[in-house]
Formats: structure tokens, C-alpha cells, sequence
């Protein structure tokens, strides 16, 4: 009570009425206006010590803190303490000055620590709805490090720009050390690296709690830019890009077996989560096998606790350079190559030792792969082969240099997530295969037309299996750099990650439901007691469940709506389908550890899964750009611009269609087609071919006119000599809807 009313002195324009009448003497003979700068440095220099332990970085850790409780959400208090901090930053982010006492430096780094500290916990309790009323003023933007709006407004953009700057100073231009906290001592120095590491820890908390809102937020509104989170010195390539990897440490990462974390049950990251010696969970422990992979410890600190601060693009370059490390040791033939050799010389069959080889009835596709590839578990790394059975029972001729892998697993992918209706639609209601009808729906469509586990196979042990073997498929699909078609909801994304959801993500589920449930906060006693729940969800896919021993007797009232609606969010999202989701998350990560995939948010995981879906179709443009030319091709002749007119004037669908017929991949690459390897090349080849497939001289007139064809591993298109741009739109067409498989051209 005493720190609230003096806070309320100091930081209110006017004190408080509610002050108890203990406190107003001595609040007046304090004299307070006499000299409110010194006033507020003490004020907060205390308020700082005592809320020491509030420090960490997660937010949830100190959530039944009553100190923080009664700050957190005192309006006032958080625009004055704001107002206070904000003004100290040039201080907090410039070199030492002997013009600045240390002990003055030491009590701005305080302000803003218990600033963090009460804004992180005053967060938790605010919706995404209430947050962009209150604190998203987009007009308020010309000074990029000062509070913008006037002493009672805070700005979230403000934040998240001055938290940058502090944190690029704490964690890369000046970074704090270990020994900052471990060695702490009563001189000034001590003191003030101490508060320098105690920021570290409130600005991360957060800074991360803004950013998690941000995601959530994308599609609606972004309270700031992209690279407003981004640190000057991460924006373009340095030497931290060249050979970034300790390869044995990868080793070690990719061989971890516990995978399952959970951010929302490991909160102890606080003072001591930069002491050495203090005991680690399971997570920090993670967290430390992922920053010992990288060389800079710098960019392992960063990549560690606020990837966020490095572009997307530079973290997937990371990402995909932690990939090829453990593909040296999980896919390096070299000496199963030598053994060929030596078959060979000896007469014996040619055959590379080390991959998993499997054969696949094109119409019996999901079960045929579930046999072969589930059984592998963690094997799945390592390089599989494959040989399509076409519909007729014959093998397909063509040979497996990785294109026939990329096509196989695209197609079990759509086959085994998409629900039926879904590839019925897609298809535009031919006949589907046989495969299609080989298993249940394993997903379902939300409201969103995004994917969620099928709740109705809950408490299906049987079915468990099902989700482990996706799991993998999906891993094998990031694990190879393979982009697929399935668009996963966000409280999906966030269980992958290991993150629990909130009751805002309930919108990215299902908007109307979240709609509906929230309106229950602004309903009158009688409005709900008239509509007679209780603490109970009904639902068509499962029998009724109490959301709290004896919930079927207790209703819910204006007093417990608040509980209620949480429990419901819960239930929906955390508790519902959550034996599928541990299934499918113990075969995701048996092919990639949880911490790889940390390096990123939900939605840019969406991202690395299906590559970005503001492209519709291809970049045209992008692959012109790239496009590599042999056979006497050239491109400035007529047939390589009638090739270009063609693509350009197809539909969307037929250019990922094109796409998947040169590569096998129907999804552009994520960095663009500059990332593809080998680059993609068009080669000329004879117009015309007799009845045995032989090439016929040209000008003869006689013989068949080829299609075009395609070698997938080396993402190289054979087009024909077309003598006319409707002749070559005509074949292109017809070649790249016939989705015929691997036969000898």
C-alpha cells in the first residue's frame, strides 16, 4: 500500500483519493514538488531493489507476484515510470563518460528494469484487442527514441524501438557477462554492471512478450515494421556467416532424444539465468546445446534468447547451414561410394550402400509409406531412395537422384493432411485415387481454411502412430529443404514450438467462437446467469468434459466469468487433441530437435514449412532472373520469350504445376530461386522423334512431336524446338497437367 500511494505521488498528476488516511500527512510533509526529479530517482532506485527477484525472463514466472500485481496495473505509475525511463536512454545506450557518475548510470538502468518488470506483468493480464486501443498509436511515430505521445499514453512502437537499442547495446556492442551477476559486489562498478545484467534479463522478458503479441497480431495490424526489431549489426552479412557451425556440436545437438519442452512449464529463467553455476531445467539446457553450435558467442546469446533481432532471411541461412552439419554425418556416402567401386571392379551389382530404398504403389501411397518409412524413426535422416509402382503394378523407369523423392513426399504430404474434401476441391472433382480413401482425415479445416489435428480420434490409441509418422513427414520435408502445400493454424505453429496457448490465440482458431466467448466479459450478472452455464464444454466431437472438478455444479457467474473463459480457451486449445499433437511432435523431432526450430515464430515457421503465401503462383520474374540456358538456347530467341509469355499468362495453380513438372517441388523456394541448387536450366532438344523414341533431323516433317520433359534432380527442363508460341503453350500445357510420373523420355 505504502509503495502504491508514494508511487501515486510521484508519478500521478494529481495523488490519489483512495490514499489511506495514514499515509496523506506523511505523503504531504514529505514535500514531495519540491524536488520531484531527486524523489523519483530514490522512488525508484527502492522500488528496483525490492523487485530485484521480479526479474527474469519470462513473464509468467513472477505472475502471483502481489507487489507486481498492485504496480502492474496502476495506470498512472506506468506513464510516469515510462515518462522517467525513456528519458534515460541516450545515457543507458552511449559509451562511459567521466561527466556521468556511475551511481546516477546505475539508478537510469533501475528505472528501466522496473519498468520492464511492471509493464511484462501488466501484459499478461491485457488482450490483443485492449492493447491496440491503448497502446498502438500509429500516428504518434516521428521520434523514434522518445515516448511520441503525451505523459499518459505509452506507445507500444516507442517500446519495442528503445528496447532495441538498449538490448543491441547489452547484448552486442557492450555485452554483459556471466561473472556481471556471479561477481557482484558492493563498489559502483559492481553495482552498475549488476544493473546493466538485471536489464538484460526484464528488457529480453519484455521485448519477447511484445514480439509473441506482434506475431499474433501480423495478419490484423503491426504496431511496428519488420525491422524495427532487427540490430543494426544483424541486418546484413558479417564474418558470423562465414562457417558458423562447430560441427561436432551439431553432432551432439541432433542427437538428443528429449525433445519435449515446454516454454509455459520451464519459467525459471531469472537472475540466475546468467549465473553458470545455477542448476538448469531441460530447456536451458537446450538452449545452451543450441548456442555452443555457433561460433560467435555473440550470435549465439542473440539466436539463443531473442532471435527476433536477426532477419528471417539470415536466420533461415543459419538454419539451413545446421541442417547441412548434420546431413555430413547423417547422409555422407563417401564410403559407402567406395564400396560400390569395389563391387563394381569385382562384377558384382552397382548399388550404394546407406540409403533406405523403398517402393511405392502410387495408388496405395499413405499406407505403402507408412510401412516403409515409420519404422525408420530418427533414420529418416538419412537418404531415401525411391521407385514408384504406377497404377498398371509396373515400376516407373525413372531413376531417384533426388527429384522422384521431392515428388513422393509432396504427394504424401497433401494425400495424408489435406481432409478429403480439400483434395476433392482441389481437383476439381475428378476421381481421386485409391490412396485418398487409404485412411481417415487426420486434419481438419478451421474456420480460417488453416489445418488442426482432428479432434474426434481423441483417446484412439490406434490412431497415435498415424500422427508420430506425420510428424516425421513433416520433419523430413524442413529436414530437406522440401516446401509443401499444408497452411497449419497458429495454436499448431505455437505447440510445435513448444509454447502453450493463451486466450488470444483462440482467434487464430476459430475467430467467432473467440468473438462470442469474449462477450461474456461484457454481459451483466443477469445476462449471465439467464444463459445458464456451467463449468462444462459441450462439444460434438467429445462427450462433455468439466473444466474443474464438480463443473457440471457450478455456474458461471459474473464473479467466475473470467475463469470460465480461460478454462474454455484452455480446453480447446491445450487440452483437446493433445495426445495427436505429443504424437506428432515426438516424430517432428525425431528428424528436428526442438531448439532449431525455436530460431523462429509461428508464422515464420509456417514459412519455412510452405515458403510464403503472399506469392501466388511463382515469381515469374525471380526465375527469369535465374534461369540458366543450354543446347543452343539463348535468351533473347524467339522460343525461350514464347516459354516466358506462356508461363506468365498461366494461372496461378498451373505455375506451381509447371514448377513441380521442372522440380518435383510445386512451392518456390523460400529465399527465392537464387537459392535453388543447382539453378534451374532450360535445354533444347530435338522437335520431332520416331515411333521408338529416336530423334528425327530436323526438316524431314516426318515423326511425332515431343512434349516437353524434365530431369527433376538437376531441376532442368527439356523443351523441344516448337516452331510457334501456341505450339509450345499447347504441349507445355498438356505435359504439365498430365501429371504422368517417371517414364524414360
Amino acid at each position: 500500500e505504502w509503495i502504491q500511494q508514494l508511487g501515486n505521488a510521484l508519478f500521478s498528476s494529481t495523488q490519489s483519493s483512495s490514499s489511506s488516511s495514514t499515509l496523506v500527512p506523511l505523503l504531504a510533509s514529505l514535500s514531495l514538488s519540491s524536488w520531484p526529479k531527486q524523489a523519483r530517482v530514490a522512488y525508484t532506485g527502492a522500488l528496483a531493489t525490492v523487485m530485484t527477484t521480479c526479474s527474469g525472463i519470462k513473464a509468467g514466472r513472477n505472475a502471483a507476484s502481489p507487489l507486481l500485481a498492485r504496480l502492474a496495473f496502476h495506470a498512472p505509475f506506468l506513464y510516469g515510470l515510462w515518462e522517467c525511463a525513456s528519458h534515460n536512454v541516450s545515457m543507458l545506450t552511449s559509451q562511459p563518460s567521466k561527466t556521468v557518475d556511475s551511481s546516477e548510470l546505475a539508478s537510469a538502468y533501475e528505472v528501466f528494469s522496473s519498468f520492464c518488470d511492471a509493464f511484462s506483468h501488466h501484459l499478461l493480464a491485457v488482450n490483443d484487442d485492449d492493447f491496440l486501443n491503448r497502446y498502438h498509436h500509429p500516428e504518434q511515430h516521428d521520434r523514434a527514441f522518445e515516448v511520441t505521445g503525451p505523459k499518459d499514453c505509452i506507445n507500444s512502437k516507442d517500446i519495442v524501438l528503445t528496447l532495441k537499442k538498449i538490448l543491441n547495446d547489452l547484448y552486442w556492442v557492450r555485452p554483459v557477462l556471466a561473472s556481471d551477476i556471479t561477481n557482484a559486489q558492493n563498489d559502483p562498478e559492481s553495482i552498475l554492471r549488476f544493473q546493466r545484467a538485471r536489464l538484460l534479463l526484464s528488457g529480453t522478458k519484455l521485448w519477447n512478450s511484445l514480439h509473441e503479441r506482434w506475431c499474433r497480431l501480423f495478419r490484423v495490424v503491426q504496431f511496428c515494421n519488420e525491422d524495427s526489431w532487427w540490430f543494426p549489426h544483424l541486418v546484413s552479412l558479417g564474418r558470423h556467416d562465414n562457417n558458423p557451425i562447430i560441427q561436432s556440436q551439431v553432432t551432439t545437438l541432433g542427437d538428443q532424444g528429449n525433445d519435449d519442452m515446454d516454454d509455459s512449464s520451464v519459467e525459471s529463467a531469472s537472475m540466475d539465468g546468467l549465473n553458470e553455476a545455477a542448476p538448469m531445467s531441460a530447456n536451458d539446457a537446450g538452449g545452451d546445446a543450441l548456442a555452443s553450435t555457433f561460433r560467435d558467442p555473440k550470435v549465439a546469446r542473440v539466436l539463443t534468447y531473442i532471435p527476433q533481432a536477426m532477419p528471417f532471411s539470415r536466420r533461415v541461412n543459419l538454419f539451413n547451414s545446421l541442417l547441412e552439419s548434420d546431413k555430413l554425418r547423417t547422409q555422407d556416402e563417401t564410403a559407402s561410394f567406395r564400396q560400390m567401386m569395389m563391387n563394381l571392379d569385382e562384377g558384382e551389382e552397382a548399388e550404394i550402400l546407406g540409403r533406405e530404398r523403398v517402393t511405392i504403389r502410387r495408388d496405395e501411397l499413405y499406407s505403402d509409406s507408412k510401412q516403409s518409412l515409420n519404422r525408420l524413426g530418427k533414420r529418416l535422416r538419412k537418404r531415401v531412395q525411391v521407385t514408384f509402382v504406377n497404377k498398371h503394378g509396373q515400376e516407373e523407369a525413372g531413376i531417384d537422384g533426388g527429384g522422384v523423392f521431392k515428388e513422393f513426399l509432396d504427394d504424401l504430404i497433401k494425400d495424408a493432411f489435406l481432409p478429403q474434401t480439400v483434395r476433392e476441391e482441389e481437383g476439381g472433382g475428378e476421381d481421386e485415387d485409391i490412396s485418398s480413401q487409404s485412411h481417415p482425415d487426420f486434419f481438419s479445416v478451421t474456420p480460417l481454411q488453416t489445418l488442426k489435428v482432428n479432434t474426434t480420434s481423441d483417446g484412439n490409441d490406434a490412431i497415435l502412430s498415424n500422427y508420430e509418422f506425420l510428424g516425421r513427414v513433416l520433419g523430413k520435408a524442413i529436414y530437406e529443404s522440401i516446401l509443401v502445400e499444408p497452411q497449419f493454424c497458429l495454436p499448431f505453429l505455437n505447440k510445435l514450438l513448444g509454447k502453450q496457448n493463451s486466450l488470444d490465440d483462440l482467434k487464430n482458431l476459430d475467430s467467432e467462437y473467440y468473438k462470442n466467448l469474449k462477450s461474456l466479459r461484457h454481459m451483466s450478472a443477469q445476462e449471465i446467469d439467464d444463459l445458464g452455464l456451467t463449468f462444462e464444454l459441450h462439444d460434438s466431437a467429445t462427450a462433455t468434459i468439466e473444466l474443474m472438478p464438480g463443473g457440471s455444479d457450478i455456474p458461471v457467474t459474473k464473479q467466475n466469468v473470467i475463469q470460465y473463459i480461460h478454462l474454455v480457451s484452455h480446453q480447446k486449445m491445450n487440452v483437446r487433441g493433445s495426445r495427436q499433437t505429443s504424437a506428432f511432435l515426438h516424430g517432428f523431432r525425431d528428424i528436428i530437435p526442438a531448439q532449431w526450430v525455436r530460431l523462429f515464430s509461428a508464422y515464420e515457421l509456417q514459412k519455412l514449412i510452405s515458403g510464403d503465401d503472399a506469392v501466388k503462383g511463382i515469381d515469374v520474374q525471380g526465375m527469369m532472373s535465374t534461369m540458366r540456358y543450354s543446347g543452343g538456347l539463348h535468351p533473347s530467341q524467339p522460343i525461350v520469350q514464347w516459354l516466358w509469355k506462356a508461363v506468365e499468362e498461366m494461372t496461378p495453380d498451373q505455375q506451381r504445376k509447371f514448377l513441380k513438372f521442372m522440380t518435383s517441388c510445386s512451392r518456390q523456394p523460400l529465399l527465392g530461386f537464387s537459392s535453388m541448387v543447382p539453378a534451374p536450366c532450360v535445354q533444347q532438344t530435338r522437335l520431332r522423334e520416331d515411333d521408338q523414341g529416336n530423334d528425327v533431323a530436323e526438316g524431314l516433317g516426318t515423326g511425332n512431336i515431343r512434349l516437353p520433359t524434365s530431369s527433376t534432380c538437376m531441376n532442368l527442363l527439356k523443351l523441344p524446338k516448337y516452331t510457334s508460341a501456341e505450339m509450345l503453350r499447347e504441349k507445355l500445357l498438356y505435359a504439365i497437367e498430365s501429371a504422368s510420373g517417371f517414364e524414360l523420355s
